[in-house]
């Protein structure tokens, strides 16, 4: 069977072409993508920044009737301030987990002079 040499002519003129449209083709493809990445890039560092300002507040509400607060002194410990007001039947750890989280402390460390809360 004889095929028409018009026939190869189109399919070698049609290659000839679709190299460059192809190029074409994955730079709108690379750019696409990229546009996509540095949005959602921008969509997640947003989320993160808002996450940021509304979970940490320089404000500590003041001391409800039933909390006490305590000045810190020189050696003073996040342990021996929930030991000296926990009376024994509760886990001491929880106990100091709620007074870091009612005092808005993001490390166990204390200075002397600062004011704690002590959450019942």
């Amino acid at each position: 069977m004889m095929m028409n040499p018009a026939f190869y002519k189109s399919i070698h003129k049609e290659e000839a072409v679709k190299p460059f449209e192809s190029r074409g083709h994955i730079v709108k493809r690379h750019a696409f993508k990229l546009i996509v990445s540095a949005a959602v890039f921008v969509l997640l560092f947003t989320s993160f920044l808002m996450m940021r300002t509304n979970a940490s507040s320089d404000h500590i509400e003041a001391a409800a009737l039933n909390e006490q607060t305590v000045v810190v002194t020189a050696g003073d410990t996040l342990w021996g301030i929930a030991d000296r007001y926990l009376d024994g039947s509760k886990d001491i750890r929880k106990y100091i987990y709620k007074i870091k989280e009612r005092n808005q402390l993001s490390t166990v460390e204390l200075k002397p002079g600062q004011v704690i809360i002590i959450p019942q």
